[in-house]
């Protein structure tokens, strides 16, 4: 199911489907439902919990905005340079963004406006949400690779079952 959602996520930025925006919108949101859906079915897992409430905090950001990721220009221009492509209002070809002016960005805590140095051409900004995605994939990384500490009952030196 994630994987799906994830495949759905990379035909709405990357597929040649047209100029509308509806049909890369509805994919870029349905994909959120499904991931969500998959959270809450591993919602067990300490890492996947907080993956999820990552993924809330950027659902919620798009939903208030169009149904994209909103990104202003300002943000677009400290973490590198404004794509020729970029039009204000706008999906923002090859990303999962909208440009916006500032004033027109709802719920602006929560969008794409962290930045360093350009982590790569592919990854120019990022939100809080994805800030706390990567925690929980770490810590879903860790759970899952790391070997788990089983309790072994103490033995005594001379054999004998031990005490409880």
């Amino acid at each position: 199911m994630a994987l799906l959602a994830l495949l759905l996520q990379v035909i709405a930025i990357k597929a040649p489907i047209g100029d509308s925006d509806d049909l890369r919108r509805a994919l870029f949101v349905y994909s959120y439902l499904l991931l969500l859906v998959f959270v809450a079915v591993n919602f067990s897992r300490p890492g996947i919990a907080i993956i999820g409430f990552g993924l809330l905090l950027n659902f919620i950001a798009i939903l208030a905005n169009q149904g994209w990721m909103p990104i202003t220009e300002e943000t677009l221009l400290r973490s590198g340079p404004l794509p020729s492509d970029a039009v204000l209002g706008e999906w923002v070809p090859g990303t999962k963004d909208i440009l916006l002016h500032r004033s027109d960005v709802h719920l602006f805590g929560l969008t794409d406006r962290l930045y360093w140095d350009p982590i790569s051409s592919v990854v120019r900004a990022f939100s809080v949400g994805d800030v706390v995605i990567v925690a929980g994939v770490l810590i879903t990384l860790v759970e899952l690779f790391l070997p788990r500490i089983k309790e072994e009952p103490l033995q005594p030196p001379n054999g004998a079952p031990a005490q409880p």
